[in-house]
């Protein structure tokens, strides 16, 4: 894509920029998916399409990633005065660094998380798991602790706290729907609407990314 090319020419000219790092990561991120992938083909020896457990057909394809992108808006706006009240701290300090960048970059950050994490933590995770143990239960028990586990490396024990609301929430989704690009468009439009509001005019910080 374009955006790699022009992203990484932009940000390697500078290696004390902040962003540099943020760039590293969702290029590692990918480097992930794409091992992932090989070892879906060359190793088990299935098609990526054994990453999902169906696809939906168009029409429900609109609703479920609407439906899901309002629910998770919703549980946003519903826990973030509960955990402000018991102390719970916000995300603010963690996704200030994103609001250094430009909203092209903002959104390949969003894509790149809904695409990468998605096929791992929720795709290959639970449909593997479900094969083994026939148990959507503890599929997506560790599926979901994986994923929170994930996020652990960089954000503080508060962010976490606040990042398992959103995990646990396309877990189940998951789970009700099993098609992974579904979810993928999910929590890809979710992060980019909390990124989008870092460090606007209004001082709005995005609380219910998953990325």
């Amino acid at each position: 894509m374009s955006i790699v090319g022009v992203g990484a020419d932009r940000y390697l000219r500078d290696i004390d920029d902040p962003r540099t790092d943020l760039f590293v990561s969702d290029i590692s991120k990918w480097g992930v998916f794409a091992l992932l992938c090989g070892y879906v083909v060359v190793v088990e020896g299935r098609p990526l399409s054994s990453l999902s457990g169906r696809s939906l057909d168009p029409p429900s394809f609109v609703a479920v990633v609407g439906g899901g992108v309002v629910v998770l808006l919703v549980a946003n706006v519903v826990t973030a005065p509960l955990f402000d009240r018991v102390g719970v701290g916000g995300l603010g300090g963690e996704l200030s660094q994103f609001g250094t960048l430009s909203r092209r970059h903002r959104l390949f950050v969003a894509f790149t998380a809904g695409v990468t994490e998605e096929a791992l933590f929720h795709g290959y995770a639970i449909e593997r798991l479900l094969e083994a143990t026939g148990s959507p239960l503890l599929a997506g028990s560790v599926s979901f602790v994986a994923f929170t586990a994930g996020h652990a490396l960089g954000w503080n024990r508060d962010a976490v706290v606040r990042i398992a609301v959103p995990a646990l929430l396309t877990t189940v989704m998951y789970l009700l729907v099993r098609d992974v690009v579904a979810l993928m468009a999910i929590h890809a439009l979710n992060d980019a609407a909390g990124l989008l509001l870092v460090g606007s005019t209004t001082g709005t910080t995005a609380e219910g990314t998953t990325q």
